[in-house]
């Protein structure tokens, strides 16, 4: 009788730790997933930012007069960072509303039209 007390015990502490174990490690992995995705998706807005960089630093190649390639801004890549950051928590909408009423400079808006 003892025996199968034991074993009932033993068995129903193997599978409580086993249960414990399983959540804790499904918290510890969700927590890693999430960190990883994170990452991978701020890698995928600096490689964005680049590109944008670049298309921009072409455009601004295109609109000279003398033909003297523009110095590259460091400005122009931290800004296109930024804003592909805020859509993240932002629409597209709302984030072209915010660039066109307080970060672009009135003549540059004019130039564009």
């Amino acid at each position: 009788m003892n025996d199968i007390i034991a074993a009932l015990i033993t068995a129903s502490a193997t599978l409580f730790s086993a249960f414990i174990i399983g959540i804790a490690g499904g918290i510890i992995s969700h927590m890693y997933a999430k960190e990883r995705d994170k990452q991978d998706k701020e890698s995928q807005w600096r490689n964005h930012a680049i590109e944008l960089t670049k298309l921009d630093l072409q455009r601004k190649t295109l609109n000279t007069k003398n033909g003297k390639i523009p110095r590259i801004s460091i400005l122009d890549f931290l800004a296109n960072y930024r804003d592909l950051k805020e859509l993240d928590y932002k629409s597209p909408k709302e984030l072209y509303s915010i660039i066109k009423e307080s970060r672009t400079n009135p003549t540059q808006q004019e130039d564009d039209h």
